[in-house]
């Protein structure tokens, strides 16, 4: 069977597909959106992930705008980040140290973290009640083939849907992406990183906290207490970034002696690790697609771009390239248009910059911190000692994390956090 010709077809239904799709239903536009992944399922919330999302403040009012954030059931905002350096001095500090943290979204958030599991079940929920989504589950793509004027998508079950613009937030390995024959670029770390949730001596305070050793940053990044646990404010997600061979091992390894090398690689910086839950680990790796858009498609997310996690970027980038791509589309949907290769190549050249340096700004940082060259130990010692002395530059730095300059051109800025052209 065939559908007729439909405005837009998105394949991968996690955060940024389902964003993006929220974003054009309120705009007007009815969206079929693919998930290979079965519905998720409320028990989720009696667990714990191993792994947070760090929700840029931009993001936070992307998700407000289309109905998700009112959904999510438990998150752990913060208002202040530490990093530093094991082996040398300076200690950069953003946001505020141990203030009362809002519950409101408010001006003092850096962010805030939220399981993976969460979100999705927040997602879900208000997809469904999005009238223009058209949401398919356990829907697993066959083939993909450019008609002249059209996309072609055939499904495992023989179903065959047409579209004038196909997007592709199908993850780092897209299908999408490579049925259109779109190459990537790929750096790989040769590391692995381990995560897990852990409970320490000491409360975080809502403070994120990161610091650089000689095989790789260890971050400790607040988590909200289960509905049936007392809020104590000490349970955190971890985030080890590890030469392989290294990470195997203490993969390997008991709780006991997993607990013992986080407290003391962290420098016993909230006292001991006393409780330890869902492990993973996952390679890293750095990845750009060679193009972002090409006639009647475009990628989004990890289709289009991996970095690195150690600034937590990786999310925010995607749900900013979903705002940045349906703010063109309407834009042009407004004039009589639809998905004009003009308009998609427009959202490429506002996306594939930035995402570019972040990709290379943290392959350099992580370079940078994990090399034992005397020279390059002293020199970024030094420099991060000077950037302590210069609390301007690190509230600049702040500001584009927040992801606010990202959306100050688009119809989803928030005047008061936009930065003066």
């Amino acid at each position: 069977m065939s559908d007729a010709l439909q405005d837009v077809v998105i394949v991968g239904g996690g955060l940024v597909g389902g964003l993006c799709a929220l974003l054009l239903a309120e705009g007007g536009v009815p969206v079929t959106l693919l998930d290979a992944a079965p519905p998720p399922s409320a028990s989720l919330l009696a667990q714990r992930d191993a792994r947070v999302w760090a929700l840029s403040p931009a993001n936070i009012s992307l998700l407000e705008r289309v109905g998700v954030w009112a959904r999510v059931s438990r998150h752990a905002a913060y208002t202040g980040m530490q990093v530093w350096n094991r082996e040398h001095r300076g200690v950069l500090r953003f946001g505020q140290d141990d203030p009362a943290i809002p519950d409101q979204v408010s001006d003092q958030w850096l962010g805030s973290m939220v399981e993976p599991s969460v979100l999705a079940l927040a997602l879900h929920a208000q997809l469904l009640a999005q009238p223009l989504i058209r949401l398919q589950h356990d829907c697993r793509v066959q083939q993909i083939e450019w008609y002249s004027q059209y996309w072609q998508v055939v499904l495992a079950t023989g179903d065959v849907l047409n579209t004038r613009l196909l997007i592709g937030a199908d993850g780092a390995n897209s299908l999408v992406r490579r049925c259109a024959g779109i190459g990537v670029k790929t750096l790989d770390y040769r590391q692995t990183a381990l995560t897990c949730a852990i409970r320490t001596e000491q409360p975080h305070q809502g403070i994120a906290r990161q610091v650089f050793l000689r095989g790789g940053p260890l971050a400790f990044l607040p988590m909200c207490e289960l509905p049936n646990e007392p809020v104590t404010g000490t349970w955190q997600s971890v985030v080890w970034s590890l030469p392989t061979v290294d990470a195997g091992d203490l993969a390997a390894a008991d709780d006991a002696t997993l607990m013992q090398a986080l407290s003391a690689a962290s420098g016993y910086v909230l006292g001991d690790v006393i409780a330890l839950q869902s492990r993973g680990q996952f390679p890293l790796r750095a990845q750009q697609a060679e193009r972002y858009v090409m006639q009647g498609l475009a990628l989004i997310g990890d289709a289009a771009h991996v970095v690195h996690p150690m600034a937590g970027q990786g999310v925010n980038l995607g749900l900013l390239d979903a705002a940045v791509l349906a703010d063109a589309l309407l834009h042009d949907r407004a004039r009589g248009l639809w998905a004009h290769l003009q308009t998609l190549d427009r959202y490429a050249a506002r996306r594939s910059i930035p995402n570019q340096l972040m990709m290379h700004g943290l392959s350099a940082l992580g370079w940078l911190q994990s090399t034992a060259h005397p020279a390059v130990m002293w020199g970024r010692g030094e420099g991060m000692h000077w950037l302590e002395q210069h609390p301007n530059l690190l509230d600049r730095f702040n500001q584009q994390a927040s992801g606010w300059p990202d959306l100050r051109q688009t119809r989803y800025s928030a005047a008061k956090n936009a930065l003066p052209s």
